[in-house]
C-alpha cells in the first residue's frame, strides 16, 4: 500500500480547529472515497504541528482518490476554506508499506 505521512504547520491558535475539521468532515469524506486515515496527532513539542497519515491501495488509487477528494464538493465548498488560510506549511512523504504496519482509525 502507499502511505502518505503528512505534517502540517498551522497558524498559532488554530490547531484545535484544524484537528476538529480533520477528525470530522475531512475523515468522513476520505472514508467515503475509500482512503484510510490514521491520526491526527498534535505535537507535544510544538503547538503548531499536526501529524497524520493517509493510506491507499496503490499509486493509481492514490492519484484517483486524491483527485476525487480535492475535486469534490466537500473540499471546494467547506474544507479548503477551513484548512488553507490556517496552514503555514505542509509536508507529505509517500512511502510503500504493508497495510498491516498501521492500525488504521478510518
Amino acid at each position: 500500500m502507499i502511505v502518505e505521512m503528512r505534517t502540517y504547520k498551522v497558524k498559532r491558535g488554530t490547531r484545535p480547529k484544524i484537528l476538529e475539521v480533520l477528525r470530522g468532515k475531512t475523515f468522513a469524506e476520505l472514508k467515503r472515497i475509500g482512503v484510510k486515515c490514521w491520526g491526527p496527532y498534535a505535537s507535544i513539542e510544538d503547538e503548531t504541528t499536526i501529524f497524520w497519515m493517509r493510506g491507499f491501495p496503490d499509486e493509481a488509487s492514490r492519484q484517483s482518490m486524491s483527485g476525487q477528494f480535492y475535486g469534490g464538493a466537500a473540499w471546494k465548498t467547506e474544507l479548503a476554506d477551513a484548512f488553507m488560510p490556517n496552514l503555514e506549511k505542509y509536508d507529505v512523504v509517500a512511502v510503500e508499506m504493508p497495510e498491516s504496519a498501521v492500525k488504521w482509525v478510518v
